[in-house]
């Protein structure tokens, strides 16, 4: 666990409602407040605003400081000042809260039980199958637009109105895919303790909506145990938040059979894979940092 962590995603709601049960609710500032003696008179004020993102505003919490405010008193000059927490801040707070109380599985992570927190480090990236298929989505579009323009003959012109019509339907089956609001991402565990991990995660808590910032870099993983799969002959449907769950595997095969054969057109071929095999976790996290 680093000492001062820096979230590329933060659900900064789930931060917030563990602080208030761990806290019995929390105060929104804390005043200090110092009197010291003063010769000279002199006041000085400066108010801002910290910007935060959305859960203040689910909160209905607005959050100011004001520094530096100082009255004249007779001989004695009142100072008072009121501090206020980042999101990141308030996560540092609650995950060393949480780590004090011992309640964060870091080691056997796949002995642990749903519910449990639990703190890993891993590899990541986005769902396999939507990333293959987004990434090969943008190359046809690309090869569509230079045929469009050397496109002569009735001939050509009839084959790029069929090219047309497929790249209609590719573009169907990946929005499909990508389910509104949140998004799988998936993991291999950095560590002596070897096993998958899928991440459920929300859209708008992310840093970068693009995910370039995680691309196949190592990150620390603290989150929620939702499901423990150590069985090689089970795992995790990345389909399974899609119409496409209810699709054997030989019609999925079909569909996507023919990403296997794109070496004779130059390309290399895609291993589209649509279950994450055991041993496999998965977690909604709380936080994905560095």
């Amino acid at each position: 666990m680093t000492r001062f962590p820096i979230p590329f995603y933060l659900n900064q709601k789930y931060v917030f409602d563990i602080l208030a049960m761990i806290e019995d609710g929390f105060t929104k500032i804390q005043t200090l407040k110092t009197i010291t003696s003063s010769n000279n008179e002199f006041s000085q004020k400066a108010q801002g605003e910290v910007g935060l993102n959305n859960v203040f505003s689910f909160l209905g919490i607005k959050m100011s400081a004001e520094a530096g405010k100082q009255q004249k008193l007779g001989n004695e000059t009142s100072a008072e000042t009121q501090k206020v927490h980042t999101p990141n801040s308030l996560f540092g707070k609650m995950q060393a809260l949480l780590d004090n109380q011992g309640i964060i599985c870091k080691e056997s992570i796949m002995n642990s039980s749903t519910g449990d927190f639990v703190l890993f480090k891993a590899t990541l990236r986005k769902n396999p199958v939507v990333s293959t298929l987004e990434n090969y989505l943008a190359l046809f579009k690309l090869a569509s637009n230079f045929t469009e323009e050397s496109a002569h003959s009735k001939q050509q012109k009839s084959n790029n109105q069929k090219n047309d019509k497929l790249l209609k339907q590719f573009k169907l089956l990946v929005n499909e895919l990508k389910v509104e609001g949140s998004l799988d991402l998936a993991g291999e565990s950095v560590g002596s303790e070897i096993f998958q991990a899928v991440l459920t995660i929300d859209r708008d808590y992310l840093n970068d909506p693009s995910l370039s910032d995680i691309a196949d870099g190592e990150f620390f993983i603290l989150g929620k145990t939702i499901k423990i799969i150590n069985s090689a002959d089970d795992g995790i449907n990345l389909l399974r938040k899609t119409s496409l769950s209810n699709v054997s595997q030989s019609m999925l095969d079909s569909i996507f059979s023919g990403f296997q054969n794109l070496a004779q057109h130059g390309l290399n071929d895609a291993n589209i894979v649509t279950i994450i095999k055991g041993p496999v976790i998965q977690i909604v996290p709380i936080a994905i940092y560095a």
